[in-house]
């Protein structure tokens, strides 16, 4: 009985490797990463002639006016408390290990 549950998982996982890598085939074949390519260089594009038509009238150009900021903020509620708790500890740890140390120095002093 308990082959027959261990051969569905199998096939289960094999079928679903199977949909996502047909997935992942029809993408590449229809050309959606080229497409999304093509789209950040006509931006590109786009920013070029924007810079070189700013510094032919004479303005003062920066860097940050032309590039297009694609960081993408991915923090949530836990990931702050994750990072909150984690300085915590690594504050504990550090203030903890170098009196620990030091008491320990005094000792052997």
């Amino acid at each position: 009985m308990k082959k027959k549950k261990s051969n569905k998982f199998f096939w289960f996982i094999l079928i679903s490797l199977f949909i996502v890598y047909m997935g992942l085939y029809i993408a590449n074949s229809t050309g959606y990463y080229e497409s999304k390519l093509n789209d950040r260089v006509k931006l590109t594009n786009e920013a070029i002639q924007k810079f070189e038509k700013d510094v032919a009238q004479g303005k003062d150009v920066t860097i940050d006016d032309y590039l297009t900021k694609e960081t993408k903020d991915y923090s949530n509620k836990a990931s702050k408390i994750g990072l909150s708790f984690s300085k915590k500890v690594e504050s504990f740890m550090t203030t903890g290990l170098s009196k620990f140390l030091k008491v320990i120095g005094k000792l052997f002093s």
